[in-house]
């Protein structure tokens, strides 16, 4: 485990004992078949159930993971910044939980990073079971980024499905503030303050059963934290790690 691997895999995980097995058995399933080293790193979000004991119980099955446990419920982009600047891959990856798009899409994402961008970015092209309400809500929430912190067009920031550069990751996630799912838009936004070259891939995407919207973190809360980006980069606080 001294050795630094090719690939991190970093999956935020908040009260998922129902869904953490089946995606960790397909995503180390696929990993074995590729002659890729590969560290997992699953960060439980102060999970109220069986996260991190089954987490913990894939340590057999997969030697290279490693459990970080936040000791309350902080958010994802909590879980986020803390998984990938303890990676120590080569890459740096993050799925979801809940496995909506599955990890063997990263072979299209690993070749455009060997030829220089610094972050990858996965588009929900082909989707399933995405109800209306999420769509409309998801357009409007993309609107709104573009309006009040994007410096550049971005096709999708919400995708579960990234990849980054070591550099890019720890020059990205040491900036980073947000601590719930609105750091989607803020790793964009620090992206194009540094000038990290991004690429778009599309993906599948398919919506896992028992998957909520917040109606109200997405009118209220969402927007407020967008406008927090646009106060700390005003403020000179992007211009340093946080």
């Amino acid at each position: 485990m001294n050795s630094r691997p090719e690939l991190s895999v970093v999956m935020p995980a908040y009260n998922e004992e129902h869904r953490l097995s089946q995606t960790l058995t397909d995503t180390i399933a696929w990993l074995r078949e590729r002659d890729l080293t590969t560290e997992i790193i699953i960060v439980d979000d102060g999970s109220h159930d069986r996260t991190v004991e089954i987490a913990n119980s894939f340590a057999a099955e997969w030697p290279d993971l490693q459990v970080l446990v936040q000791q309350r419920n902080k958010g994802k982009g909590a879980a986020l910044r803390r998984g990938c600047l303890e990676a120590r891959g080569r890459y740096v990856m993050f799925m979801d939980a809940d496995n909506a798009t599955r990890i063997e899409e990263i072979d299209k994402f690993l070749p455009l990073c060997e030829e220089g961008y610094g972050m990858v970015a996965g588009v929900r092209t082909f989707q399933e079971g995405e109800s209306r309400l999420r769509r409309i809500i998801g357009l409007g929430f993309l609107m709104f980024a573009h309006l009040f912190v994007f410096r550049k067009a971005v096709v999708d920031s919400q995708c579960g499905f990234k990849c980054f550069t070591r550099d890019a990751a720890r020059a990205i996630f040491a900036r980073t503030r947000t601590n719930g799912g609105t750091i989607d838009v803020e790793i964009f936004f620090l992206a194009h303050k540094l000038d990290i070259p991004i690429y778009f891939v599309p993906v599948h995407w398919q919506n896992a059963e028992g998957s909520t919207i917040n109606i109200w973190r997405c009118i209220v809360q969402d927007p407020v934290d967008m406008l927090h980006i646009r106060i700390h980069d005003k403020l000179g606080r992007y211009s340093r790690s946080s």
